[in-house]
């Protein structure tokens, strides 16, 4: 039986697959997800690449580097970054899957304030989450409440909206926005299935 990292990694997998270098992508050069910039971030702190390096990662990083990442490499990279740091596993299956994909496509903090913000437009008693973006102890428990079809819908709404606001500000990210709008829906979809 698959673990739910595996079962998250699958879809967000399916999306990220291949090569890609598009000039408009603030990314850079990008395989499997894992692009230039994210990379270049980790590896700005001593720690950082002391864990690249162990995962044979090869610094500094270069397109060389990232053309030579395998499937199994960017993925251990994303459950140490992305799923691993925001402690999914401690929430239920698909509040999990749609954290991570968000992540991976727009980093931990935005991931968690779209559920944060997805939370607040479903709940209409206690406080309302801080759309900080932080995984905090009042984050985590929502989450672990979460798993319902109308907030998972609502933090799926929130990422629209990102996105759309987004091209909004940034006309030069509008080559993408059909691409993000189906992933959402794809992303509906797969997590309506689990």
């Amino acid at each position: 039986m698959a673990d739910n990292f595996s079962i998250a990694h699958k879809f967000t997998l399916s999306w990220e697959g291949g090569e890609s270098d598009d000039a408009a992508d603030r990314g850079g050069f990008t395989k499997f997800g894992v692009s230039t910039a994210f990379l270049t971030d980790i590896a700005s702190t001593q720690a950082g690449r002391d864990v690249l390096e162990r995962m044979g990662v090869i610094l500094p990083v270069t397109r060389n580097t990232i053309r030579n990442l395998t499937k199994s490499l960017a993925a251990s990279l994303f459950r140490w970054q992305m799923w691993d740091t925001l402690k999914l596993d401690l929430i239920p299956l698909r509040p999990a899957v749609v954290l991570y994909d968000a992540a991976v496509n727009s980093g931990p903090k935005q991931s968690v304030k779209f559920a944060q913000r997805g939370y607040n437009a479903c709940v209409t008693y206690g406080q309302p989450l801080d759309a900080d973006g932080i995984m905090g102890p009042a984050t985590r428990k929502a989450m672990q409440q979460a798993d319902t079809e109308k907030i998972i819908m609502a933090m799926l709404d929130q990422r629209e909206q990102f996105y759309r606001d987004l091209v909004a500000a940034k006309p030069s990210q509008e080559v993408f926005l059909n691409g993000w709008l189906n992933r959402v829906a794809d992303l509906r979809r797969y997590v309506r299935g689990l």
